[in-house]
């Protein structure tokens, strides 16, 4: 309980500004009487649609012969159906805006009956090979389908899905084509993760320039640097011969990230700079002692490490609108 905070509220009441029934509720609120369990409701409905469409997949699995695919595959589309069509029946209007889902399960029955409208398709597609060598296109399906269906119900997670499923395409397609054509794929896949990872930063700068779904702005944000990031610094651990090119692109990008994220108050765009940042300047300390018995390299990057820490909590507290 915070005795200030309640004694506040009385004197707001006295004064006229709080109504009877505004400081009898944010009394109980400033005593502890009254908590909220929103996030842990939640938490609960998240893992329980992980956990249902675990079991849906177990169940296939081990009675597919039994029951039959054609069934199996209809069953898994009328329950798909069926949960889209509750979404459809209690969605609010579409808005370019932010719009409050209409209850707690709203957005849980919406990510139940897409991950099994991607589990049929998958399905499907493993017993009958409808798409034949072209099955990694099946991702682009279910990950055009997951971003359309984030825009139109107004859902961060599915949003989240969808890009990660995107860039999962990606990754498969090009690595089915480079062993199809013999040759190594690590380039190839370092390219599509920063040439995506491009995409989805621009997606999140003109979400908000435009003003369409500019909340959708940290979700674009955060995929893209991921990707971003992650090439890079796959450039500079991975690459034999010019990794020191990686890692100056990598530098200069960690150094524009954190001063723009600095300015805007975005500190999980900071904070995966300055974690990028500290893994290529790893890599530069580890380069000049080719000898691993010496401790020199791992006392700098203890080092390094404290001071990127330090770095981020102090730029954390400078941020605008913490």
């Amino acid at each position: 309980m915070n005795p200030d905070v309640v004694a506040g509220i009385a004197r707001l009441r006295r004064e006229g500004i709080l109504s009877s029934e505004q400081a009898v509720l944010f009394s109980r609120v400033a005593r502890r009487e009254l908590v909220s369990v929103r996030v842990e409701i939640r938490a609960l409905l998240y893992l329980g649609v992980l956990l249902l469409t675990s079991g849906v997949g177990i169940f296939v699995v081990e009675h597919h012969a039994d029951i039959g695919r054609w069934a199996i595959a209809a069953s898994i589309a009328v329950a798909s159906t069926a949960c889209l069509a509750w979404v459809i029946r209690s969605a609010p209007l579409f808005s370019w805006g932010e719009v409050e889902s209409p209850s707690v399960a709203f957005d849980y029955v919406l990510l139940l009956g897409l991950l099994l409208f991607a589990s049929d398709l998958a399905y499907v597609e493993a017993q009958f090979t409808l798409l034949g060598p072209r099955w990694m296109h099946h991702l682009l399906v279910v990950a055009s389908v997951y971003v359309v269906a984030a825009y139109r119900w107004d859902s961060r997670v599915v949003l989240s899905l969808g890009l990660s499923t995107l860039a999962a395409w990606r990754g498969v397609s090009v690595s089915v084509m480079a062993r199809s054509l013999g040759a190594g794929d690590a380039g190839e896949l370092r390219v599509n993760a920063v040439v995506l990872g491009l995409l989805y930063v621009i997606a999140a700068v003109l979400s908000v320039r435009l003003d369409r779904k500019a909340h959708f702005e940290e979700i674009f944000g955060n995929a893209g640097l991921l990707l971003l990031f992650g090439g890079l610094v796959s450039g500079v651990i991975l690459a034999d011969l010019g990794w020191g090119t990686w890692l100056v692109a990598l530098l200069v990008l960690a150094a524009a990230v954190m001063w723009i994220s600095s300015h805007v108050g975005r500190p999980a765009y900071f904070a995966e700079a300055v974690l990028a940042a500290y893994v290529g300047l790893v890599r530069l300390l580890i380069a000049p002692f080719p000898d691993q018995s010496t401790g020199v390299p791992l006392l700098l990057a203890a080092l390094l490490g404290v001071g990127a820490l330090v770095l981020v909590f102090a730029a954390y507290k400078r941020m605008p609108g913490r």
